[in-house]
């Protein structure tokens, strides 16, 4: 336990929670406020404590390092583990991850969100296509379809798609991947920095992480 970083903080935390749920309790007992108040406050602020970090990490944060220490922690989760495997592991590990995500939730959203994943990694443009029309929104069917598009070396046809894309993530990592298709480093980089700005959480980790990798076209979304 003493060599595994992530027991000693939690237990650590769950400590100074714990000591400062009674020191407070105690406070808010010798103000005279009634013991039904106290252990409503007290639920309220455990529960914000628990469940408002993990979420701001999820959902909002933009701290590379502390996304990819939560995911460190939490990789035993299906989709977790596959955003953890963008960030740190081969091609043929994240299309694990992705397939394992497919066996684990049946979700139909999920399902094709995640389906159209592995067509990207896999280089399959031909199934990307056929997934794309199944997806939940039509940022998400456009998105797809350029991608295809653009493995299919059509870039004209993948900025046209582009210019109907609402979603400012989706909108610049298309750019991205046009830009590189033609070689235009400059432009490949500011659009990925764009990217990345207009993302948050784990979508924003996915994002700095592909465009990191020398064996992605373009970010996908989580």
């Amino acid at each position: 336990m003493k060599n595994n970083p992530f027991i000693v903080r939690g237990i650590a935390r769950w400590l100074m929670l714990f000591a400062g749920g009674v020191l407070l309790t105690v406070v808010l007992l010798f103000a005279d406020i009634p013991f039904w108040a106290v252990f409503a406050i007290i639920m309220m602020l455990l529960l914000l404590v628990t469940m408002g970090w993990p979420l701001y990490i999820i959902y909002l944060s933009r701290n590379v390092k502390k996304i990819d220490a939560f995911l460190a922690k939490n990789r035993s989760n299906a989709i977790f583990g596959y955003a953890y495997a963008v960030g740190h592991e081969p091609a043929d590990r994240v299309i694990g991850a992705l397939e394992t995500i497919l066996q684990t939730f049946k979700q139909p959203k999920l399902q094709a969100v995640y389906a159209a994943n592995l067509a990207v990694w896999q280089r399959d443009a031909e199934a990307l296509h056929r997934l794309a029309i199944h997806l939940p929104s039509a940022d998400y069917v456009n998105y797809y379809t350029a991608c295809a598009v653009l493995m299919e070396g059509n870039t004209e046809r993948a900025e046209t798609i582009r210019q109907s894309i609402r979603k400012a993530w989706m909108s610049h990592a298309l750019q991205a991947g046009i830009a590189g298709q033609a070689g235009d480093r400059t432009a490949y980089r500011r659009e990925a920095e764009l990217a990345a700005a207009h993302s948050r959480g784990v979508q924003h980790y996915i994002i700095v992480s592909l465009f990191e990798r020398e064996d992605s076209l373009f970010p996908i979304p989580s």
